[in-house]
């Protein structure tokens, strides 16, 4: 579903300065040659968004709201506030509105680029790690490697054999008990 645009259009007529919300291009009902006062939030019905708007509107003024996208591009947005600056038929207002623009424009690609960049830093961090862990990893099979090619055959062969006398006499020996009862082990 693609987001709706909202349009606040201003009228002036007789000194006294009105507003009209229009959704989609449809004027909202509820909103529809409202009092202008400067130092109120204008209220978009029903969609829980408002916007301040600074100065008195001209006849036929309009804002838009819409939701942001993340494809900005630098110097496309550089040269939009350029063109719209070199136009020498702007008013006052509508210089303003270009310069916050393309200030708002020049934020949000800074914010993009540190998120791309904090993003690449924790790739890094988490290959940084990776590669630690295949370096102990690396140590460990080395040192099992060194051990297995030391190895006393004489030596190993003899303990096993020691370890498995001991392991066979435990069996042994619990199966004995295991086969005990109380009474059994009273009478003795």
């Amino acid at each position: 579903a693609t987001p709706s645009v909202y349009t606040i259009q201003f009228g002036v007529s007789g000194g006294n300065t009105t507003y009209t919300v229009l959704e989609d291009g449809i004027a909202m009902p509820s909103a529809t040659g409202l009092a202008y006062k400067g130092s109120q939030s204008i209220s978009v019905p029903g969609r829980g968004m408002s916007v301040n708007i600074a100065g008195s509107p001209a006849d036929g003024d309009t804002f838009t709201l819409q939701q942001s996208n993340n494809n900005l591009s630098l110097f496309n947005s550089l040269d939009k506030a350029i063109a719209g600056l070199n136009n020498g038929t702007l008013n006052n207002g509508q210089v303003q509105q270009i310069v916050n623009s393309g200030i708002s424009q020049m934020d949000s690609i800074s914010g993009n680029l540190q998120q791309a960049r904090s993003s690449m830093g924790e790739t890094l961090n988490r290959m940084d790690g990776i590669e630690s862990r295949i370096a102990s990893l690396k140590l460990i099979a080395q040192t099992d490697r060194s051990a297995a090619e030391d190895l006393d055959m004489v030596k190993a062969i003899s303990d096993f054999q020691n370890k498995q006398t001991g392991y066979d006499a435990a069996l042994k020996s619990y199966a004995m008990v295991q086969k005990l009862t109380l009474f059994q082990y009273i009478n003795g």
